[in-house]
C-alpha cells in the first residue's frame, strides 16, 4: 500500500522477500494494528500543539508534527504493550524499545510546493550502525500522510501567541529579513509502515543501491564545528523486502 503521491514506476515493487526473525515479524504486526486501530486519520496542529503543551513535551516546536507523533507513538504502545525509551549513543536516543528497537518518523508525502518530498532523513549515521551492531538491528516506524499547510499564517499568530511572542530564533529571521516558512497546520493520515534492518551488510547494501543516502556529509554548523551526517531514505525508491510486514493502510 502505498500514498496517492507515489510515482507509478515504484508503486509496483516485488513483494516482501527479506528474511526477519521471527520477533521482529511479530512486533512489528502488533505495532502496525495497534497504531492503525488507535491514531485518527486526521490530525489537527492546535489540538496536537495543546496536548503536548499538557504533558510539557515540545509544544513549542515550530515542526511539532515529529514531536507530536513521537510523543503520541510511544505514548500508546507503552500502555498497551509495555516497553520503554530506546538505547542512546551520543546525542542520538531512540524512540521505542521492546523486543526490537524502533525509531518514530512521520513523513508528509509532499512539500508546501506540492513536491515529492524526498529523501526523509533517519538519524545519526555512527547511532544507526551501533545500534544495527550491538541490538541485532533497527526498526523504523514511519506514518505517511499529507500534511496541510498554513497559507494563511493564522496558525503561526496562534502559535506565537501561545508562546508568549517570537522566539529568539524568529527574532533573529525577522531582523534578518529572511522569509518564514510555511508551517504545518493539520496532517492526515495516508498509512503506517515498518522498515527494518537485520544486519549492517543490508545496510551498506541499501547505500550502494542508492536508496539510502546521506544528509549533512561535509557540513558544518554556524560555529564551524562538523555535522554529523545522517542517513537518509528515499521513500519512493524503498524495496518491498524491507519490510517485516505489509504496509497499513487507516481507513476513512
Amino acid at each position: 500500500m502505498f500514498p496517492k503521491c507515489i510515482k507509478p514506476e515504484f508503486q509496483n515493487r516485488d513483494p516482501m522477500t527479506g528474511i526477519f526473525p521471527k520477533a521482529v515479524i511479530q512486533e512489528a504486526d502488533q505495532i502496525l494494528k495497534i497504531l492503525s486501530a488507535t491514531l485518527p486519520k486526521k490530525v489537527d496542529g492546535k489540538a496536537a500543539i495543546l496536548e503536548l503543551k499538557e504533558t510539557n513535551y515540545q509544544w513549542r516546536q515550530m515542526e511539532w508534527i515529529g514531536w507530536y507523533f513521537e510523543h503520541k507513538l510511544f505514548t500508546i504502545l507503552t500502555q498497551k504493550i509495555g516497553g520503554c525509551k530506546g538505547p542512546s549513543f551520543r546525542n542520538t536516543t531512540f524512540d521505542y524499545q521492546k523486543n526490537c528497537v524502533w525509531d518514530f518518523k512521520v513523513h508528509p508525502c509532499k512539500n508546501p510546493n506540492g513536491k515529492i518530498n524526498d529523501p526523509m532523513i533517519l538519524n545519526d549515521r555512527e547511532a544507526i550502525d551501533l545500534c544495527i551492531q550491538q541490538y541485532q538491528g533497527i526498526g523504523f516506524i514511519v506514518v505517511h500522510g499529507e500534511a496541510i499547510f498554513d497559507s494563511s499564517g493564522e496558525f503561526k499568530a496562534w502559535h506565537d501567541e501561545l508562546k508568549g511572542g517570537h522566539s529568539t530564533y524568529e527574532k533573529e529571521r525577522i531582523q534578518r529579513g529572511a522569509p518564514s516558512r510555511k508551517r504545518k497546520c493539520a496532517f492526515e493520515i495516508d498509512y503506517i509502515e515498518a522498515i527494518f534492518f537485520n544486519t549492517p551488510s543490508e545496510l551498506k547494501k541499501s547505500v550502494y543501491e542508492k536508496w539510502i543516502t546521506f544528509f549533512q556529509e561535509g557540513m558544518r554548523n554556524a560555529d564551524g564545528s562538523p555535522r554529523r551526517p545522517k542517513y537518509a531514505l528515499w521513500t519512493t525508491r524503498t524495496p518491498g523486502f524491507i519490510h517485516p510486514v505489509e504496509p497499513v493502510r487507516l481507513k476513512e
